[in-house]
């Protein structure tokens, strides 16, 4: 026998070098006889191949498995995984930033009311000091005794006080150069929202030497100041005032109201010191007249025959801020 190749041969099958084709058979371990035909293989059912496949390389799973393993990668960095929170974090801060926008309104409102109120107090403190200091008594008619001597070395300024009976008005007047000063400055120099009662600054002092004393006051929500007045616009509030005292150092005029009317803040006549013509004043008491809110039973005989008048001026409220509520009086006696 012979080696070839490692393998062990057979004599009988060791090629016979006069037969053509027997070298190339013996090379591919085949003899030289005709071959028979080779048994087809059995196919193996698709599902039982599905089975023995891994299931990675299976060709219908091969897109879920890539999908799969794209989904369950976890990245090594923070990016993917800061991505997702924020939204919820957004979502979340928005009511709680509502609640916070809710909660500093509040506090707002609150700290403007309890301001309001410490200025109400201070303003009514104020008042009612100089009242105490300043009125000495009533006279016999009821009408307060004013030392203007004493008012003075307080406030140079004065010029004159208002009382109305039955109401909160009681006050001193001041006039100066200008009608600002006093809308936010108290008779006493404080700085407080209440202001003072004030003359115009165009208008003769005292008062009561112009055809027209313009005096104004601010409409305060606690009631004081000229408040009153903004509510004479009802005719029933406006009856219940029979009478108004302008006290000066040298007199004391008693007047009664002719008519309240609401006007515009523009509405220039209603701070007019005189009137051209002899029935310039007349004129514009017809006026006032014409249109007013609440009027007085008697008020078209005693404008006719009127020299003199006393016009009370104040605003009315913040959301009617550019409108005056106007209360002219005439002068019973002097």
């Amino acid at each position: 026998m012979s080696d070839y190749q490692g393998k062990r041969f057979k004599a009988s099958q060791i090629p016979d070098p006069s037969k053509p084709g027997a070298a190339h058979a013996a090379q591919q371990g085949r003899t030289s006889s005709p071959q028979q035909p080779r048994a087809p293989r059995p196919v193996t059912p698709t599902s039982h191949r599905r089975q023995d496949t891994p299931a990675a390389y299976r060709p219908s799973s091969y897109g879920t498995a890539k999908k799969q393993a794209r989904t369950t990668r976890q990245p090594s960095g923070a990016a993917f995984s800061y991505a997702e929170p924020p939204r919820k974090k957004r979502r979340s801060i928005i009511p709680i930033l509502l609640i916070i926008v809710g909660i500093g309104l509040i506090v707002a409102a609150a700290a403007i009311f309890i301001n309001a109120q410490i200025g109400y107090k201070q303003a009514s403190d104020s008042y009612q000091k100089i009242e105490k200091q300043y009125v000495s008594d009533k006279d016999a008619s009821g009408v307060p005794i004013i030392d203007f001597d004493a008012l003075a070395q307080t406030n140079p300024e004065i010029v004159g006080w208002i009382y109305v009976p039955g109401t909160n008005i009681n006050y001193p007047v001041v006039q100066t150069n200008n009608n600002s000063k006093y809308l936010n400055t108290l008779f006493d120099g404080t700085a407080n929202a209440s202001g003072a009662i004030f003359l115009d600054s165009d208008d003769t002092a005292p008062g009561m030497v112009d055809q027209q004393t313009t005096i104004y006051g601010h409409h305060m929500n606690d009631g004081s100041m000229f408040n009153v007045i903004s509510d004479t616009t009802d005719q029933a509030t406006f009856d219940s005032i029979e009478s108004v005292y302008y006290i000066t150092r040298d007199a004391t005029y008693k007047l009664r109201p002719l008519a309240t009317k609401v006007v515009e803040d523009t509405y220039a006549k209603a701070r007019a010191t005189n009137f051209e013509g002899d029935d310039g004043l007349t004129n514009y008491l017809s006026e006032m007249l014409d249109g007013a809110s609440a009027v007085a039973s008697d008020a078209t005989d005693r404008a006719a025959s009127a020299t003199k008048v006393v016009t009370l001026v104040t605003c009315r409220s913040l959301s009617l801020s550019n409108t005056r509520a106007v209360m002219v009086l005439a002068p019973v006696e002097e």
